[in-house]
């Protein structure tokens, strides 16, 4: 059986359009056609029903099709670890991380843990922290480096707790932060964990404006544009900051408010346990900077 039947048929089961198929694989309709025959006398049944120029999944290959996932994914989990095998590595680890990390301290934590551990290969997923819980215990990732715990029953780590800066353009550097408060639009991240304490303070400073961007990166940019200010954790505004293009402040009445970090595993090796000793020392930097 030819593992490129088996890709050809995933594409089909999940499209049921064998032209569709042929566009998405890179190759000709009636290749498409051939590589489902000879997988069906293969198997010795149909794998759709055909009418006329349409194909529609039938009971044995909607049966069959997560079979054939299980097989393309061990064939190509086996061909990557030998290829890093190849290239030097002599193990893997997988990290899912939200981008607001992924953005800021995980540069150098990658940096750091490559220096010490030259032989293992780093794969790096993006999801939302939401996301990450679940993928560290379904297996899909080894690692989870998220803003959110996880419900679920696996080994957590409190990485940090950071103080929320305030942003301002720097041509607003002079401005009092309370003013601006006041005079500015504050561009917030809906779903960060920590917003809904600032809001709560924010109720101290009337006729406050709020716009809505979720995606920290832009919200940065904003500012820099003079569109408005924001409160985002200190490792998120460290490079800006010490550029000089983004100027934060340390308001008392928010200094409650932190951003946490957390550190998720479902299972502990030497990898893992090295990685974790990385992700603590680059936190305890930017913490105590």
């Amino acid at each position: 059986m030819e593992t490129e039947w088996l890709r050809t048929f995933i594409v089909a089961a999940n499209t049921e359009n064998f032209r569709e198929t042929a566009e998405q694989r890179f190759i000709t309709q009636s290749t498409v056609s051939k590589h489902i025959q000879h997988l069906e006398k293969e198997l010795q049944t149909t794998l759709f029903e055909r009418q006329g120029k349409h194909v529609k999944l039938n009971h044995i290959g909607a049966h069959f099709l997560q079979h054939a996932e299980n097989m393309l994914g061990t064939i190509d989990e086996g061909l990557q670890k030998t290829v890093s095998y190849l290239n030097g590595y002599t193990s893997q680890i997988t990290i899912g991380v939200a981008p607001q990390i992924a953005n800021s301290t995980l540069p150098g934590i990658i940096h750091t843990f490559q220096q010490q551990n030259p032989a293992i290969h780093i794969t790096i997923e993006l999801l939302k922290s939401n996301e990450i819980g679940e993928a560290v215990h379904a297996g899909k990732v080894d690692i989870g480096l998220s803003k959110l715990t996880s419900t679920r029953d696996i080994h957590t780590v409190l990485l940090a707790q950071e103080p929320l800066q305030l942003i301002a353009p720097m041509s607003k550097k002079a401005t009092d932060a309370r003013t601006l408060l006041q005079q500015e639009t504050i561009l917030t991240h809906e779903y960060a964990p920590y917003w809904q304490d600032i809001q709560q303070v924010l109720q101290q400073f009337p006729n406050y404006k709020s716009m809505n961007i979720n995606q920290t990166e832009v919200i940065k940019n904003f500012v820099k544009q003079e569109l408005g200010i924001a409160f985002l954790p200190k490792s998120v505004i460290e490079v800006e900051s010490h550029q000089q293009l983004l100027h934060s402040y340390s308001l008392k009445e928010f200094a409650h408010i932190v951003s946490n970090t957390y550190f998720l595993t479902k299972y502990v090796t030497a990898d893992i346990e090295a990685f974790l000793a990385v992700c603590h020392l680059i936190y305890t930097d930017v913490v105590n900077d």
